[in-house]
């Protein structure tokens, strides 16, 4: 479907298309300035995305506390496969250019699926490193500036049964605020359009997802609703800063 956004939470007209396919990946991020070097939240539902290129090695990192037992690849002619002796890393390279295929790694605690190709991107990732939301790794403290702020420039178009009464992000999380008794499931969106599984968390009627997005759908079986993030949405105004962060988790 196309979704066409012609209102704003902050009084901005703009209009926005984009297809919603079905399929979904989550794609890791960055972890500094050196974009070879790459984190992903674990969550059980999700595929990572992991692009790689000929003559480059790639380190799968797990992290302390887990041990592989077994990894599952689908086309072992075109990628080579070697769980190093520490048990926690996988070690990746193509041999096949444009080869694509997809690999399971089983450990001791759970089970992680990825998508990997060949040549998909000009930047291949040199690390993955595993993160897991329960233990709060890799989560960076919120500083005094995000604290006495908010952002909640947001638009929407599509089914408004499924449109939240709040949407607003602190520069690191974006939380969604429902009716009660409403729990849909809440998509990135990319540059092309598809649809990025994300990871995230529920209290009560409010849901939080990793990171800050320039677009999300939102589903409940057949209605979307389309979200775009817009310039020029911050509050610092006391009650409503009070009201959001009273519901942060």
């Amino acid at each position: 479907m196309n979704c066409l956004v012609v209102a704003s939470a902050v009084s901005v007209g703009l209009a926005l298309g984009f297809a919603v396919p079905t399929l979904a990946e989550v794609s890791p991020a960055s972890m500094g300035a050196d974009a070879r070097v790459r984190s992903v939240f674990y969550n059980p539902v999700d595929v990572i995305r992991l692009d790689t290129h000929l003559r480059v090695n790639t380190a799968i990192e797990l992290g302390a506390g887990e041990r592989i037992d077994s990894v599952l690849l689908g086309d072992s002619e075109a990628f080579e496969v070697e769980v190093l002796s520490n048990r926690t890393t996988v070690s990746i390279k193509p041999l096949i250019s444009d080869a694509e295929t997809n690999m399971t790694i089983y450990s001791g605690r759970r089970t992680i699926t990825l998508a990997i190709s060949e040549g998909r991107s000009r930047n291949p990732t040199y690390r993955l490193v595993l993160r897991y939301p329960e233990t709060g790794a890799g989560r960076p403290a919120r500083s005094a500036a995000s604290a006495a702020s908010r952002d909640i420039g947001y638009a929407w178009s599509g089914d408004e049964k499924l449109k939240p009464s709040h949407i607003w992000n602190d520069g690191q999380t974006t939380y969604f605020a429902f009716a009660p008794g409403l729990r849909p499931s809440i998509f990135g969106v990319d540059a092309k359009g598809r649809e990025v599984t994300l990871n995230s968390g529920t209290r009560g009627s409010v849901v939080r997802v990793t990171g800050v997005r320039n677009a999300y759908s939102i589903r409940v079986g057949s209605q979307v609703l389309c979200i775009k993030h817009l310039q020029g949405g911050i509050t610092t105004d006391p009650g409503l800063l009070a009201k959001l962060q009273g519901w942060e988790f």
